[in-house]
């Protein structure tokens, strides 16, 4: 860029900056650089205001009142980079309303640590217009990283849900209709027991278009914290993956059995004695290596290691409750060799 005089029309710390010349959004870290360059730079207050006010007037048609964390409320802008400088007293205008639909961007806030979050993830957080944000998900941060974004509570607990999944999609869609970004936040990966792969077909029925951020699943980051590898050579090759919303039954646990390898279990607390029982009954090892990790990556993680006959009495008497992640497998027992290790970090 050709160096020339630049001024910054005033201080902004908000969330997105436009590029006029690209026509895409930069960081206020572009900004600026474009500006050491010698860019000139404008400030431009009332689109992204204008867009912050009709989504929150949208909030309200569709009566998430009770459902919303933080309403679009603080003043933020849109920076403009242009390689001349406008002439005196060119007004800086209003900026165009958008004039193409919006688009959803499912996204995996990982296992719960903000650090975990993907430069990708942030990116989309610090841009959308909505957010979608599940308890598991980043929702804290949101606040941190998108504050001028209107943020919707769409949490699942256990037998509760403060938002059922067919309205999830319905809200999605009508607020991408609109021309928002619209962000889905989901803990871990969207993909892996998150109903991304649903919450995508709904989409594309609607004509919406869908971007996809991966995260990092809880089912392998999890144990990983703890010392336990999904994989270790000379003991497993296999890993598995289990949702411990139902109980497996006799055929699946023998069919495990079978193939051996490392079994996660997710959301499976509740179905924990019935889940050992059916693996003892086809025959697994009664001291085969099984752990509880509770809460992986929060401050009030805690761990269970025990062995298949023990684990679900011995999580009970620990008090580990949901969320935790299960893990069944030879694998389980080498927490003991990396101790020191993760112990430390």
């Amino acid at each position: 860029m050709r160096p020339t005089a630049f001024h910054l029309e005033r201080s902004w710390q908000g969330r997105t900056v436009d590029q006029e010349t690209a026509g895409r959004p930069l960081s206020w870290q572009a900004a600026q650089a474009f500006a050491a360059e010698g860019a000139h730079v404008i400030l431009d207050t009332d689109e992204p205001q204008r867009r912050a006010q009709r989504f929150d007037a949208l909030a309200r048609e569709q009566g998430l009142q009770d459902t919303v964390l933080q309403w679009a409320t603080r003043d933020f802008g849109t920076i403009t980079i242009r390689e001349e400088a406008p002439r005196s007293g060119e007004p800086m205008g209003e900026g165009p309303t958008p004039s193409v639909p919006g688009s959803v961007a499912l996204v995996g806030s990982g296992p719960g640590d903000p650090e975990l979050l993907t430069l990708a993830a942030m990116r989309a957080i610090a841009e959308a217009d909505v957010i979608f944000a599940d308890r598991l998900g980043a929702a804290g941060d949101c606040l941190r990283l998108a504050p001028g974004s209107l943020i919707v509570d769409v949490g699942k607990k256990p037998g509760h849900h403060s938002m059922i999944q067919e309205l999830i999609n319905d809200q999605m869609t009508v607020f991408a209709r609109t021309g928002a970004r619209v962000v889905r936040l989901k803990g871990g990966d969207p993909f892996i027991f998150g109903r991304g792969s649903e919450e995508w077909q709904h989409l594309a029925e609607n004509g919406i278009r869908v971007d996809v951020v991966p995260g990092i699943t809880s089912a392998l980051a999890v144990p990983a914290r703890a010392g336990i590898p999904a994989t270790h050579r000379g003991i497993t090759r296999a890993v598995t993956i289990i949702s411990g919303h139902e109980a497996i039954d006799g055929a699946e646990a023998a069919a495990l059995v079978q193939l051996g390898g490392s079994v996660m279990i997710l959301m499976g607390m509740g179905t924990l004695p019935l889940t050992q029982r059916a693996l003892l009954e086809a025959g697994l090892d009664p001291a085969t290596p099984a752990s509880v990790i509770h809460r992986g990556f929060h401050g009030d993680e805690a761990r269970c290691h025990s062995t298949l006959a023990a684990v679900a009495q011995d999580a009970a008497d620990a008090g580990l409750t949901s969320p935790s992640i299960i893990v069944i497998g030879e694998v389980a027992g080498l927490h003991t060799t990396t101790a020191d290790i993760t112990d430390g970090l």
